[in-house]
């Protein structure tokens, strides 16, 4: 079974350190000493930071037959896109993060080439449900078609990703189920954005400062620049040459480029 039942975690958890030795053995080759930073990284992307909070979301989460559902969504996109089988990890969000709550809905994600976790609030519609788990899976099948390393990524690679993924959302919902951020912008303002703001920094490296404030529109960056950039892209892209996001999962990311000539 893909879909960890990380409710028995959360329900024999008395710190959220508890859930070290469940999380350590899906990083392979991760040290024993490296599960302070693992929880670190995924409650800066957006995990429950309070216990209490965490083991009353998880709760809620069982009773409505979230695990079942989110079974049922990665049997459906792995046929539709002949993605791979990995672990899915459901833990709670963290419902007092202002940002996660205005421009992710109370939810969010991360994946990996070889697991995805989904962070959902007990209020999270089967619904929200699938349009994360669209989103998270179409990064992992990316990611399986891409071979470049973490660090090897450029802000180019990183906004396409970003935008694919949001437009399989779309593709398969259409504009109701899709991010906030998708709207922010208009044609021409975002058309603008690149030119001004994001062209300049496509060879950007995750080790630059300035990457996440372009990608999640930090500072005096517009809010959600990189996301907003790359979802308009991406589907500039895909409706010019009438392609499927399927098609799209191997196409280099300077060949998005295309729609901005």
């Amino acid at each position: 079974m893909s879909v960890k039942q990380t409710y028995q975690w959360m329900e024999k958890a008395a710190s959220v350190n508890d859930l070290a030795p469940h999380l350590l053995p899906l990083f392979s080759g991760a040290d024993k000493k490296e599960w302070k930073p693992i929880l670190g990284m995924l409650q800066n992307h957006g995990m429950f930071r309070h216990l209490k909070d965490g083991v009353r979301t998880s709760k809620r989460l069982k009773e409505k037959g979230c695990y079942s559902h989110i079974q049922k969504e990665e049997a459906y996109l792995k046929e539709k896109w002949n993605g791979p089988d990995v672990p899915i990890v459901v833990l709670p969000v963290d419902e007092r993060n202002r940002k996660i709550r205005q421009e992710f809905g109370s939810k969010s994600g991360l994946a990996f080439r070889d697991k995805m976790f989904l962070f959902l609030s007990s209020d999270s519609s089967n619904s929200a449900v699938s349009a994360l788990m669209t989103h998270e899976y179409n990064h992992v099948c990316r990611l399986e078609h891409v071979t470049k390393d973490e660090k090897d990524e450029t802000f180019l690679d990183t906004i396409m990703m970003e935008g694919l993924a949001e437009y399989a959302v779309y593709e398969r919902f259409g504009s109701s189920l899709t991010a906030e951020w998708t709207s922010y912008y208009t044609p021409e303002q975002l058309d603008f954005l690149f030119e001004k703001r994001v062209k300049p920094n496509l060879r950007l490296t995750r080790d630059s400062r300035m990457f996440s404030q372009l990608l999640y529109g930090k500072g005096y960056f517009p809010s959600m620049l990189g996301y907003a950039v790359g979802f308009n892209i991406v589907k500039k892209y895909l409706t010019d040459h009438q392609q499927t996001v399927k098609e799209a999962l191997a196409i280099p990311s300077k060949t998005f480029l295309e729609a901005t000539l």
